[in-house]
């Protein structure tokens, strides 16, 4: 089995090789697109005197993007984010009157990325600073309160290109957001995949 797989895995490899040899990419320009995966958090914040039930501490996600490819390796890049709710139900201490609570997440970011044309063509590191709100709703029989934060953070994370034609890529990475809302507690990771157009 473990054979099986790791001949996929190569063979995988070996075509998209062959496809970024035979789809040559735009060295510089101007470039969009957009991302979509998974967002990720470690827990919301339980308010005061209540009792987590239950957590979704994972959601959708998009993110639009503007760039400019400046060479075959070093590209800057423009993103607005924002993901889905993530949720948590819970009760008071006695357990007589329960609670809903969703946060969300939107912001920008702009980051510095490094393709490699070496080693490992098409591989890439990002890394930048963010501007973002967190959007909290507490909501519970005696009414619905909301509360939001925004400030800067930071990001840094990896993916993978693949060239499928010379001005439209595909992409897959993982991205992870430092200080949300400019509140060091507040972190994300977003696992996401993505088309890019090259002008």
């Amino acid at each position: 089995m473990k054979k099986n797989i790791a001949a996929a895995v190569a063979a995988i490899a070996a075509i998209m090789a062959a496809g970024s040899v035979a789809a040559q990419t735009v060295d510089s320009g101007v470039y969009i697109g957009l991302e979509g995966g998974v967002a990720t958090i470690s827990s919301i914040a339980t308010p005061t005197n209540g009792v987590k039930t239950s957590e979704t501490n994972e959601t959708g996600a998009l993110r639009a993007l503007v760039g400019y490819q400046i060479n075959k390796n070093f590209a800057i890049e423009l993103g607005y984010f924002a993901t889905d709710d993530f949720k948590q139900d819970g009760t008071n201490r006695t357990g007589t009157v329960r609670y809903n609570v969703k946060a969300d997440v939107k912001g920008a970011d702009l980051s510095v990325i490094y393709k490699f044309t070496e080693f490992v063509p098409g591989l890439y590191l990002k890394a930048g600073a963010t501007r973002s709100k967190v959007s909290l709703e507490l909501s519970q029989p005696s009414g619905t309160s909301s509360f939001s934060q925004t400030g800067t953070g930071y990001l840094y994370g990896l993916g993978y290109e693949f060239a499928v034609a010379k001005n439209v890529g595909i992409n897959v990475g993982y991205t992870r957001f430092e200080k949300l809302g400019g509140e060091s507690d507040n972190k994300m990771n977003l696992y996401s995949a993505g088309v890019k157009y090259k002008f």
